[in-house]
């Protein structure tokens, strides 16, 4: 029987499928593995701004610490009621020191004694007053500790807070099955090298195995590197298993057109995961800022004779902190120094600058010193041509036992007085915004108010729409409060904020209520 060869265009069409088969099999593997690279970068960014959130905020809490001590002249006791929040809730070594020719002196200590980097006291020593946050290494212990430590850029300053974080026990770190890094094999090691002796904590035993991914994000005067892999397909297992799904089916002319069909409705549910990953990466990250932000922002305090409520939201676009901020600090029975503040630009230096403006009027309130005065040392603290910065300011000093009310402001708006019958804008001299070169500042306003009354202090996002003139939105305010005066003062806060800020708005908003009588 003659052997019949096969048809020309047979074998061409054959060797057809075959090669898009393959070429097809090759692209989804490619894409398949760039997927898995990025969403494994993505996840690594998500912990090193969790890391860079958390350097700041030690640098913050330490910043206080420091200008605290500077303040009371170095006093164990103010410095022991500051640090027993952070040695409660860490578990940590806090402790004051005095530090002077080559020599440092310890003056208080909270938590676990301290046990000094290899260098001990000299180590301390060599730390310069610069204000930002120094990484003295890993400390051998019984657990191991992070050494760290701040000294207060202030002028002939010689006291550094220093502190020790425990690591976990075998440098093991725990992740919930329900957080959304349980699927990944993560390492975190101090500094550029991936050396055992620079680990920090580990998910798994060191070092990783398989396919890793290494990011080095700065954490105070140092670094960290992280090094993580992925246990399971970021990507999910149908799109890992697609390239050998379209290469054994691809030969088949019935089914290529089906198995082509399928890689672009897969590869649509991929991007489908993808856009939903983004979107919850955006919300965790603005997460993030918001509570950096509440972090910086103090806790409302309490002050005899006069009720206060605050509240802060931030501009819905944005994925930064602000420089929108506030603080009350109590002077005496119904009397009290207010302070509500804007800083220009947003981000980091925003909230850098925002933290030493509101420590700085906390420090120089606390020495005794006037509004007036607070206001004109606050000016030295900030220079729009160097530091590229300036802030509104508005500083208040509130008696109502005298029904006595002082003003002083920096470019911010006045507050508004809310009475049983009306609600007025109050006036008061405006001097230039704090960073803004300007005239001997006039003197403080002096309001007689009633006996009973709110007053209300906010920052521009409360009043400023991009379609508005400025007397629309403070008309607008006055009619809220108008409304929402007979509320309590918490209740009265919260409906302002829901009438003056809506989901377009782009900027921070303060909210400040002091209500006496």
């Amino acid at each position: 029987m003659p052997r019949i060869a096969p048809r020309t265009l047979s074998v061409v069409v054959a060797m057809s499928l075959l090669a898009l088969t393959v070429a097809l099999s090759f692209l989804t593997w490619h894409v398949n593995d760039n997927s898995e690279e990025s969403l494994l970068r993505r996840q690594l960014a998500q912990i090193g701004t969790l890391l860079g959130n958390e350097a700041t905020v030690l640098e913050v809490q330490l910043a206080d610490m420091g200008l605290v001590a500077v303040a009371t002249d170095a006093d164990p006791g103010a410095f022991a009621r500051i640090a027993d929040r952070q040695v409660d809730e860490t578990g940590q070594s806090l402790s004051l020191w005095r530090v002077g020719d080559g020599v440092a002196e310890q003056v208080a200590s909270q938590g676990l004694p301290p046990l000094l980097p290899e260098g001990g006291t000299e180590s301390l020593a060599a730390v310069q007053p610069t204000g930002d946050l120094v990484i003295l290494g890993i400390v051998p212990g019984e657990p191991d500790r992070l050494a760290y430590a701040l000294m207060p850029a202030e002028d002939d300053t010689d006291l550094l807070v220093y502190a020790e974080a425990p690591l976990p026990p075998d440098r093991r770190l725990v992740v919930p099955e329900d957080s959304p890094l349980s699927g990944l094999e993560l390492a975190l090691y101090l500094g550029e090298e991936v050396e055992p002796e620079n680990l920090l904590q580990a998910t798994v035993p060191t070092p990783l195995r398989g396919d890793t991914e290494t990011m080095t994000v700065p954490f105070g005067d140092t670094s960290i590197t992280i090094v993580g892999s992925s246990r399971t397909h970021l990507t999910g297992a149908l799109s890992a298993a697609l390239p050998w799904i379209v290469l054994g089916v691809g030969g088949v002319l019935a089914v290529g057109g089906g198995l082509v069909l399928e890689y672009v409705s897969r590869r649509r549910v991929v991007a489908e995961r993808l856009a939903e990953e983004n979107e919850r990466l955006y919300r965790q990250q603005r997460g993030i800022a918001g509570t950096l932000q509440h972090a910086l922002l103090p806790a409302v305090p309490e002050v005899d004779g006069v009720e206060v409520a605050a509240r802060y939201v931030a501009g819905v676009d944005e994925l930064e902190v602000g420089g929108d901020w506030y603080d009350v600090i109590a002077r005496g029975p119904g009397c009290c120094v207010f302070v509500v503040g804007d800083i220009s630009g947003r981000g980091l230096p925003a909230a850098t600058t925002m933290a030493a403006l509101r420590f700085a009027v906390r420090a120089y309130v606390s020495e005794g010193h006037d509004i007036e005065v607070v206001m004109a040392r606050l000016r030295d603290l900030l220079d729009i041509g160097t530091d590229h910065q300036f802030a509104t300011v508005l500083l208040g000093e509130l008696d109502s036992t005298a029904g006595r009310l002082r003003l002083v402001s920096a470019g911010h708006f006045p507050p508004a007085l809310i009475t049983d019958d009306q609600v007025t804008l109050l006036e008061c001299p405006v001097a230039p915004p704090v960073g803004v070169p300007a005239p001997a500042p006039a003197p403080a306003a002096v309001l007689s108010v009633g006996r009973r009354a709110t007053l209300l202090a906010f920052t521009d996002g409360a009043v400023e729409r991009r379609t508005e003139t400025i007397d629309d939105g403070l008309a607008r305010l006055a009619a809220a409060a108008a409304a929402a005066r007979s509320r309590p003062l918490a209740a009265m806060v919260d409906e302002l904020l829901g009438a003056l800020t809506t989901r377009e708005d782009k900027d921070d908003t303060v909210l400040l209520g002091l209500r006496w009588g």
